[in-house]
């Protein structure tokens, strides 16, 4: 339930995350990184401003070692931690505002009721409360903060969830809709997409009229060379022969204009010449050649398998000849994409119209053994359509019609023909476990509409500069 309410800052901050890293972590030195008075404050709510030494603590309380915050720079692990950090703010200035409290003589009967702390008599062992604070590296002042500090949030969720009744009524909507089996009958509408062999040359040369300047793609001239111990030293061996002549090689660069000169007191070395080259896929053996295409210079990458020496000599920006199999073959693909995109849309938007009708569905083609039947058994049936589908269908009234999709993508036009219902067991067990599912799914709408609530009640503001210095900082 922690994990819900944090939650509210999701829209403003991003996804909460809760690092739990077993490595010490001390903070030293950061002193310089904070002392101008722009750098003081990381993020801002309403009035209360999160200083930097909050923060820096937070990330203490936390464990995480600076190893992990340096290795971790890239998926943006400091705008994490600050998430988390505001997430629980919200929650103490929730407590706060409710003037919500938790006296210490609640704290000490929880604390002596708590079972590790017991002895064989059921009674309260001060030797083993002590024992459990040194093995946890904890003193008793901090561990009785965090404890009312939970007790306090236990009471904010009660606040917000705590009266809600379920009516009976739901309880038995919600079992009918999770429950009912639905009758469908549908066409694969891949019966009707045209293939790539449907469309004409005149088709093909018209999409590219239209979209000439979104198909323009940039060609290379380049020279090149692979160099491995063969052709460098003549030898099979990576050796350190081999890499030291590399380094040699790597050092010179800057003082010559082309491969040529480069290379040319290597005999076995021959250069070769790229002409009118561009990427097709993220596989292609040039593909770094093509990333670094507006770099003149000499450039040198390990393979692994051999050295690429390369220098791109010209580039040019125009559309593709029809000729070239892989540019035909993507116009072709993204035309067919389209005409499925058209197609579908034609009859959503005439069903979101309320203006598909029965006829409209059986002429849909005039071969009926098209058509099949399906009945889904739950909502949670997701054996022939994709979960999402299911979901939305079970949301429909009867003989509504719609598009649904499976797990491979296929799109299919359907209706629903009868739903039927499925009313709750009278037993005690399937109706308290609907009550139990139904009082979830009430209190996940309670914590939606307080996270919007939230969202207008509080202004945050984030300090994005003094978090690229601590970002460098770390780095």
């Amino acid at each position: 339930m922690l994990n819900k309410l944090k939650n509210f800052s999701k829209s403003k901050l991003g996804a909460v995350v809760v690092f739990i890293v077993a490595l010490p972590f001390v903070f030293f030195g950061m002193g310089s990184v904070f002392q101008n008075k722009d750098t003081n404050n990381i993020a801002k709510i309403d009035n209360y401003n999160v200083s930097t030494k909050i923060f820096t603590n937070h990330i203490s309380s936390l464990g995480i070692s600076t190893e992990v915050i340096r290795n971790n720079l890239d998926q943006n692990i400091l705008e994490e931690i600050l998430s988390d950090l505001l997430a629980k703010k919200f929650i103490e200035l929730e407590i706060d505002y409710y003037d919500l409290s938790f006296s210490d003589e609640q704290l000490v009967k929880i604390i002596k009721k708590n079972k590790n702390f017991l002895d064989q008599n059921s009674n309260f062992d001060r030797i083993k409360y002590e024992k459990f604070l040194i093995e946890n590296s904890i003193n008793a002042s901090n561990f009785e903060k965090r404890l009312k500090n939970r007790e306090l949030e236990k009471k904010l969720f009660f606040l917000l969830n705590g009266g809600i009744k379920v009516p009976e009524f739901i309880i038995k909507k919600y079992y009918k809709y999770e429950n009912s089996k639905i009758d469908l009958r549908f066409i694969n509408l891949d019966n009707f997409y045209k293939k790539k062999d449907q469309f004409t040359d005149t088709e093909i040369t018209s999409y590219i009229q239209n979209n000439s300047d979104d198909l323009q793609r940039d060609f290379i001239d380049f020279d090149y060379i692979k160099i491995t111990p063969k052709n460098l030293i003549g030898t099979e061996e990576f050796n350190e022969t081999f890499f030291s002549e590399i380094d040699d090689i790597e050092n010179n660069i800057p003082s010559f204009s082309d491969l040529e000169s480069l290379l040319s007191s290597y005999e076995n070395i021959n250069i070769k010449k790229k002409t009118n080259y561009t990427l097709t896929n993220n596989d292609d053996p040039f593909r770094e050649v093509f990333e670094n295409r507006f770099d003149n210079g000499i450039q040198i990458i390990d393979k692994n398998d051999f050295i690429l020496i390369f220098q791109v000599k010209n580039i040019e920006n125009k559309i593709p000849e029809v000729t070239d199999k892989n540019f035909k073959n993507f116009i072709l693909t993204t035309l067919v994409e389209k005409q499925k995109f058209d197609f579908n849309k034609k009859i959503f938007d005439k069903i979101n119209a309320n203006k598909f009708s029965d006829a409209d569905f059986e002429n849909v083609s005039s071969n009926k053994s098209l058509f099949k039947n399906i009945e889904l058994n739950s909502v949670k049936d997701n054996n022939f359509f994709e979960i999402n589908s299911v979901e939305y269908i079970y949301s429909l009234p009867e003989k509504s019609f719609l598009l649904a999709s499976d797990e491979k993508g296929g799109v299919y036009l359907a209706k629903i023909n009868k739903i039927k219902t499925q009313n709750i067991d009278n037993k005690k067990k399937d109706f308290d476990t609907y009550y139990v599912k139904t009082h979830e799914k009430l209190k996940n709408d309670v914590f939606s509409t307080y996270d919007l609530y939230l969202n207008d009640k509080y202004n945050v503001k984030i300090y994005s500069r003094t978090i690229e210095r601590l970002r460098n900082y770390f780095k």
